[in-house]
């Protein structure tokens, strides 16, 4: 199998520049938002093309939320996501042994797990504490 070869976009570097700034784990849309400032002609659909794009390439990692909205990280090694249902908040969620869940997964039956993503769904500290207010 051949490897599509890629040109280089520099909207594309900008768009995962900001990426690997940000731990906000940003739409297409947030992302557009974020940089349409410094870059007037930069599109909507250019962000989602380069974005799916950056997801193909394993540069970013696409996190699926309760909201059924795309959202992605630059951290793309095997991490869980905790998302608030209330403010649509991700945050990363690093102490959570995934090789123990992929041994475990993969003592379940005939197969091999390569990549996990775990999303756990809850109410942040924040939406927490407004609903005791």
């Amino acid at each position: 199998m051949t490897e599509k070869k890629i040109r280089y976009s520099r909207q594309r570097e900008d768009i995962y520049n900001y990426m690997l700034s940000t731990k906000e784990h940003p739409s297409a849309e947030m992302v557009y938002e974020a940089l349409k400032a410094d870059h007037p002609n930069l599109s909507l659909g250019t962000v989602y093309r380069n974005l799916n794009l950056l997801a193909e390439l394993g540069k970013v990692r696409r996190v699926a939320t309760v909201q059924n909205v795309d959202r992605f990280d630059a951290v793309c090694e095997d991490h869980a996501h905790f998302i608030c249902e209330c403010c649509g908040k991700v945050e990363d969620f690093f102490d959570v042994n995934m090789d123990h869940v992929k041994d475990f997964c993969n003592g379940l039956g005939d197969h091999r797990v390569l990549r996990l993503n775990v999303v756990m769904e809850g109410r942040c500290g924040d939406c927490l504490k407004a609903a005791l207010s």
